[in-house]
């Protein structure tokens, strides 16, 4: 259906909502109804409690690390409720560090085999723009560690990584969760937020591997490069999502193939497993970096002008 928009005041306009969908809502002059909107959308809704999503599964004989990711898969998934059923301990303890990363849920009720986890607050007051750009920086301060401690011989700074790496579960966690239960938010080209949501959670697990790799490794002047070299392109990853410009994404793509080119220089000199396996951690963090990037190319102003 349509509706004309009917100019009121110096610059407000104004509609009329359909008279069958306020009958059938029981709304009156007075109530109030959210009002959302995400690009060409506008989505009119009433306050009304969600569904209850509750899911009953058994985790037994799978292991911990699976165990623990696919309650995470669920949290994000939208769900309020789960029962969790398993068969040793090393599961429930997976299961118990697991829900620490998941801002909202609880666990209510523990047995020898079994757990309810659920949601304590249907609404958190949490900014996702807020939560998004603070795990940025979050990211960024774990690829500045991984130079300046390695540099200085900070081990301690180095293996401390691992709980900035919670911080980034938990937020990206609650982003992802936050798109999947806000249906008017999943328009067109919005899957690709969700996957950039999904890589940078990947970033900051590569991060965390290079820091403990680097707290057991003598400093080489290489590598030590091939990190800060890192740190400046995702610095310009960073930069180009909030502010895409043209010659951010001609430097960006410079300095991707300058990593790679290095990192595959060092393959041919390094002389431990441990270095290789850093720089195999890197080259995927530098991929991602920049791949970063190119998800947003679409938002370049420039590319959509004609001539």
């Amino acid at each position: 259906m349509k509706r004309k928009l009917v100019k009121q005041g110096i610059r407000a306009l104004t509609m009329t909502l359909p008279s069958n969908w306020i009958q059938q809502n029981n709304l009156k002059a007075g109530d109030e109804v959210e009002v959302l909107d995400s690009d060409e959308a506008l989505t009119i809704s009433i306050d009304k409690k969600q569904h209850t999503h509750h899911i009953t599964v058994n985790v037994s004989s799978l292991a911990p690390k699976l165990a623990d990711r696919f309650i995470s898969r669920a949290y994000q998934k939208g769900y309020d409720k789960i029962t969790v059923k398993f068969d040793s301990p090393e599961i429930m303890l997976a299961l118990k560090q697991k829900v620490s990363e998941l801002m909202g849920y609880e666990i209510l009720n523990i047995t020898k085999n079994s757990m309810d986890i659920q949601v304590i607050s249907s609404e958190l007051e949490l900014d996702f723009d807020t939560l998004l750009r603070r795990t940025f920086l979050i990211l960024k301060e774990m690829g500045e560690t991984c130079y300046d401690a390695w540099k200085r011989g900070d081990k301690g700074a180095l293996k401390n990584i691992e709980s900035q790496d919670i911080h980034v579960n938990k937020f990206l966690y609650f982003c992802q969760r936050y798109l999947n239960r806000s249906p008017h938010l999943m328009t067109f080209g919005s899957s690709m937020l969700y996957y950039q949501l999904e890589i940078l959670e990947k970033l900051g697990d590569e991060l965390k591997r290079t820091g403990d790799l680097l707290s057991g490794m003598k400093v080489d002047r290489d590598i030590l490069d091939i990190i800060n070299n890192f740190n400046i392109l995702f610095k310009m990853s960073y930069d180009f999502f909030y502010d895409p410009k043209r010659e951010k994404a001609t430097d960006a793509y410079l300095l991707y193939k300058k990593i790679c080119e290095s990192i595959e220089n060092k393959f041919a000199t390094a002389k431990t497993k441990e270095a290789c396996i850093a720089l195999v951690s890197l080259n995927s963090s530098a991929q991602i970096a920049f791949h970063l990037m190119t998800m947003r190319l679409d938002t370049l102003s420039e590319l959509n002008r004609n001539g």
